[in-house]
């Protein structure tokens, strides 16, 4: 990717960023974005996104996942489709226009973001539609929600990409009674400028040294290590997928046999009529009636009309219990070899 032409200048003479001349969602901003931390990464790199993990982004960073295609995301929609309307409704507020832009921060250009707008001041402002579930907890909890404390932090790194100490996070939704937004001033202290700054760098020497942040037990996938432990995994993921094979090949005849069995069965119950019992030609039936289960929930909704049982019903809930899921795969999103763009790549600092 080429070096920006020019450092922008704001209304008041500081030195604000390089400006990156990109069309957002073309193939070269997605390059662009992948060779530095962008303001979208912060979140994730301070722990604060639900959506991706330290490890998971560097992962990618270094080409040993695939970047998922999320496009199809209906977040990620419903954002692309609103997004001019809560733009409009910023430009109406600010009595200026807001222009979506690119941008590297000038002390160090591998830090960027990706404007959703910017004022004449160089002011980023963030716009955001959440799904109703986000929306109802931005509501209820403001600052404390969780919505807000992560997209805080992307929108206080923007600030910091754009030289400035502030910016503008606006939720935007519409509904049948028309549109809504809230909107919130994001202001960047020192403290939090160097934290942020700080966090980027050392997040982008592991990208560049090849080295690996901490894995989250919970969310990121587990890896051997390379050695015997690699090749012991291996080994029982080749039994493992033979076993399935031929468990499979077998569940597909017993399904067979089974359908065979079942049809057998009507006919034999057919023929003996009112009869409750048969025992010929070396096979045994009896028919019973069997009582069907009680509906609790429906029988407490009845007598109870109106009240809620959810929370009082949890106290009966026996202790949860381990369980695992083995299914087939193609590793098609791993990759333990070091990516050629990396090889030789010289450091930033």
């Amino acid at each position: 990717m080429g070096a920006p032409a020019k450092i922008t200048t704001s209304a008041d003479g500081n030195a604000s960023f390089y400006v990156v001349d990109l069309n957002q969602k073309s193939d070269e901003w997605l390059e662009w974005r992948s060779e530095g931390i962008t303001a979208s990464d912060i979140p994730i790199i301070l722990g604060l996104s639900p959506y991706k993990t330290p490890y998971q982004l560097w992962a990618e960073k270094t080409g040993r996942f695939n970047t998922a295609d999320i496009s199809a995301n209906p977040n990620v929609k419903r954002g692309n489709r609103l997004e001019d309307k809560a733009r409009q409704v910023s430009e109406n507020r600010a009595g200026q226009l807001l222009v979506p832009s690119c941008g590297e921060y000038r002390d160090w250009r591998p830090f960027r973001a990706s404007f959703d707008g910017l004022d004449e001041n160089f002011k980023p402002h963030e716009f955001k539609a959440p799904s109703d579930a986000q929306w109802e907890d931005v509501k209820a909890k403001g600052v404390n929600s969780a919505a807000y404390i992560m997209y805080e932090a992307q929108t206080q790194a923007q600030a910091i990409v754009a030289g400035q100490n502030e910016g503008i996070l606006l939720f935007y939704r519409e509904t049948e009674n028309g549109p809504e937004d809230m909107e919130f001033p994001i202001s960047v202290s020192e403290g939090q400028k160097i934290s942020i700054l700080n966090h980027a760098k050392w997040f982008w020497n592991l990208v560049e040294t090849n080295t690996p942040p901490e894995k989250d037990p919970e969310r990121d996938v587990f890896e051997p290590a390379e050695g015997d432990d690699y090749f012991a995994w291996r080994s029982y993921a080749d039994i493992w997928r033979d076993n399935h094979s031929r468990m499979k090949a077998l569940k597909e005849q017993l399904s067979e046999l089974d359908k065979d069995q079942k049809a057998v069965q009507k006919q034999m119950i057919t023929m003996m009529g009112p009869f409750m019992q048969a025992d010929v030609g070396g096979v045994k039936i009896s028919l019973f009636v069997k009582q069907g289960n009680i509906d609790y929930k429906s029988f407490l909704a009845d007598k109870f009309p109106g009240q809620d049982f959810e929370l009082e019903l949890e106290n009966y809930r026996k202790d949860s219990r381990s369980e695992s899921r083995f299914t087939k795969s193609e590793d098609a999103l791993v990759n333990i070899e070091i990516p050629e763009q990396l090889k030789g790549r010289s450091s930033y600092f």
